[in-house]
């Protein structure tokens, strides 16, 4: 046999698809979860350098030269590449960002606790690639109320890559006009609490946390067996130094992205209580690691002035509302269902002012109502 004909048989063989063992696919697990959490780091360099995979911008083609020896040749699995993450440890990024920045849009405490309960997303439509653009969903967390997951993008594209973040789109079936992106639970319309704005963490790589609340969807709760979908339809790029801040590249291609999350309420602490003044009654305080809930009933002759609320520790330290929705009785009243940060004290003080008050000159908001309460 001649080398042309052995360098041919060696090609062939590398193009067959080869069964990997259970043991080898279990050590590449490891290795993922190892890569992932930024355990894994490269040998000393000759000019005394190190480099850790994860930082660096390149590593899904660094880890997707890993080989096996099978009998005899070295054997790469291009199948086995997709699985390598684009970021090693996505929510260490991000919370590093997040420490950066002037006006977090989430407190630190949250983001480590959703990431202390996240799980590795392994389904096998979790990355899609397409026009020089790969993308990814790498973890999630679900607690019944909120649903997050860590979404990681690479771009090859040059120009693109000057992007300070990058705005992902949607097209509806006819449409030649881009919408912001949007998802579906079991085929349910979902919009995400704000956009899917990735920020540039690293040389070609950008990262979001992206957030759906329960009570967005069409029945207000999560399905228990539950199938999340993204059909991304173009990728645009902005630098925040643009004034006014405009688009510079739009690539339009075709990303699907399919995830199978699970709902664990186990670290979730829920109170019932009638905590009442004046009407005003607090009736059920939920704690998950990423939020505080808490349910409010509002009544009818405070309904049309829609006091403002301001909840406390009883140490004074405010805990800020994020999100909230009202949902009027047959009687005027309300019952207002407020999402406030996380926070690891077990006793509250709510507050209601009455901000359409008519005032004079340096008076202060007229306080209606004070309402202290507690978790069991």
């Amino acid at each position: 046999m001649g080398k042309s004909d052995y360098d041919m048989d060696i090609k062939e063989m590398l193009q067959e698809e080869i069964e990997i063992p259970k043991a080898v696919d279990e050590s590449f697990e490891q290795a993922y979860g190892k890569i992932r959490r930024g355990e894994v780091q490269m040998k000393r360099l000759n000019n005394g350098k190190r480099r850790r995979i994860y930082q660096k911008a390149g590593v899904a083609a660094a880890a997707a030269c890993m080989v096996i020896a099978l009998t005899g040749v070295l054997y790469v699995n291009p199948a086995l590449a997709k699985d390598i993450p684009i970021l090693g440890d996505v929510f260490a990024k991000i919370q590093q960002m997040r420490d950066s920045s002037p006006y977090p849009d989430k407190d630190k405490t949250a983001y480590d606790k959703i990431a202390e309960h996240s799980n590795p997303v392994n389904d096998p439509t979790n990355v899609a690639e397409n026009q020089g653009i790969s993308m990814e969903i790498s973890d999630a967390y679900c607690d019944g109320h909120e649903l997050y997951f860590t979404l990681s993008l690479k771009t090859e594209d040059e120009e693109m890559n000057q992007a300070d973040r990058i705005e992902l789109m949607s097209y509806r079936e006819g449409s030649s006009e881009p919408n912001i992106a949007w998802l579906t639970v079991n085929g349910e319309e979902v919009y995400p609490t704000s956009a899917m704005s990735l920020q540039k963490a690293d040389d070609q790589v950008y990262v979001t946390l992206v957030r759906v609340e329960a009570m967005n969807m069409p029945k207000g709760t999560f399905p228990e067996d539950m199938d999340v979908a993204l059909n991304i339809g173009a990728a645009s790029g902005y630098q925040d130094s643009d004034v006014p801040t405009a688009e510079f590249k739009t690539i339009k291609g075709s990303w699907k992205l399919a995830f199978h999350p699970q709902i664990d309420t186990s670290n979730n602490r829920t109170t019932e209580l009638q905590a009442e003044k004046d009407g005003f009654v607090v009736k059920e305080v939920t704690k998950t690691p990423s939020n505080t809930y808490v349910t409010l009933v509002v009544p009818a002759d405070w309904a049309a002035k829609n006091p403002a609320d301001v909840l406390t520790d009883t140490a004074g330290n405010r805990i800020y509302e994020e999100s909230g929705r009202i949902v009027e009785q047959e009687d005027g009243s309300w019952i207002k269902y407020m999402v406030f940060d996380q926070t690891d004290a077990d006793q509250f003080i709510l507050q209601m002012y009455d901000k359409n008050a008519e005032l004079a000159e340096n008076e202060p908001v007229p306080l209606v109502v004070e309402i202290p309460f507690s978790m069991e």
